[in-house]
């Protein structure tokens, strides 16, 4: 059955597979990014948690509020969690550096098998797509997941503008 399922599985879902272990294993070392790079990851998370809800649940409106619930709640634990130690700020060069962290390889995989796991279940059992247990802890857990990502990358944000924004009134008091 499991080489049914390899088998069967679309050539682009290997691809983003290898996508993303190829940026969580960047995600392991110290990196310097720009700020698009910062986006990338979570903005595809983002999307990828949408796709899965609607394509398997539909619009709901007890599971986006499942979903947006959890991902709030995860996105406050992770804007909390940024801190110097593992984000800076490079105003100068209008960059961030990360520390090097496997976190992000493991939260990518863990992304990835929960989604496929979901899609498979959909696919080999019709009858979930109107389960709403199911549907719920589906959409909780793609809340908690995008919301790690989606937190952090919000935080960072917040810290490039103000960086850059106190590196411009630096600039302008010097040459005034």
């Amino acid at each position: 059955m499991l080489n049914q399922l390899i088998s069967n599985t679309p050539i682009y879902v290997w691809a983003i597979l290898g996508f993303l272990a190829f940026r969580g294993i960047k995600s392991s070392v110290d990196r310097e990014l720009t700020v698009r790079a910062v986006v990338i990851i979570p903005l595809v998370m983002l999307a990828l948690s949408i796709q899965g809800i609607l394509s398997g649940f539909g619009a709901d409106p007890l599971v986006l509020a499942a979903w947006l619930a959890t991902m709030t709640a995860a996105a406050a634990v992770s804007w909390n969690m940024v801190s110097d130690k593992n984000v800076r700020i490079l105003a100068d060069r209008g960059t961030v550096f990360y520390r090097g962290s496997w976190g992000p390889l493991v939260m990518m995989m863990a992304i990835f098998v929960m989604k496929y796991i979901v899609n498979v279940a959909l696919h080999v059992n019709p009858a979930l797509h109107t389960n709403m247990q199911f549907a719920l802890i589906s959409t909780a857990l793609f809340g908690l997941f995008s919301g790690l990502f989606l937190g952090k990358m919000l935080r960072v944000l917040i810290m490039y503008k103000q960086a850059m924004s106190e590196k411009s009134v630096f600039t302008n008091q010097v040459t005034a």
